[in-house]
């Protein structure tokens, strides 16, 4: 369970010593690696890229966070097939997912919400200029955090 106190949030140990959030990115400009980092600092978690991923063992972790950037309207490819791989698993986890696009309107969210149905995640959002957000004024991301 992830608990918020004064900016920080705490993870208490589930009874089956399940770690809590794995976060699983693909980036090319470091934006969706800062918010995949951050969100492992603030909730103790732990961030891998997904060319890195096939070696973690999911079942050791009871929430999964998938984070992507857009590249022409797309997802990278290895982040599809990480989740069409691992579906049985990251379906049985709390999951949650992000994208770090240009956009930061009605189409960022539109382009957000097809992403997530593309890799069945309801609970979803999507961040621009992202590392800026870390750095400066990071309470989208802790929002998005507080929902899983």
């Amino acid at each position: 369970m992830v608990t918020f106190e004064q900016n920080r949030f705490y993870i208490r140990p589930s009874s089956n010593n399940i770690m809590a959030t794995l976060i699983v990115y693909a980036s090319s400009g470091g934006n969706t690696k800062a918010v995949a980092e951050y969100i492992a600092s603030k909730t103790e978690g732990k961030a891998v890229d997904v060319s890195a991923a096939s070696s973690v063992d999911l079942s050791s972790f009871d929430t999964i966070v998938i984070g992507g950037r857009v590249w022409a309207g797309n997802i990278p490819k290895g982040l599809i097939e990480f989740v069409n791989k691992n579906k049985d698993v990251i379906s049985q986890k709390k999951t949650a997912f992000y994208v770090c696009c240009m956009y930061n309107d009605d189409k960022g969210q539109q382009q957000c919400d097809k992403l997530a149905a593309s890799i069945g995640i309801s609970n979803h959002t999507f961040f621009n200029k992202a590392k800026k957000l870390v750095k400066e004024n990071p309470s989208q991301i802790d929002s998005f955090i507080a929902s899983f």
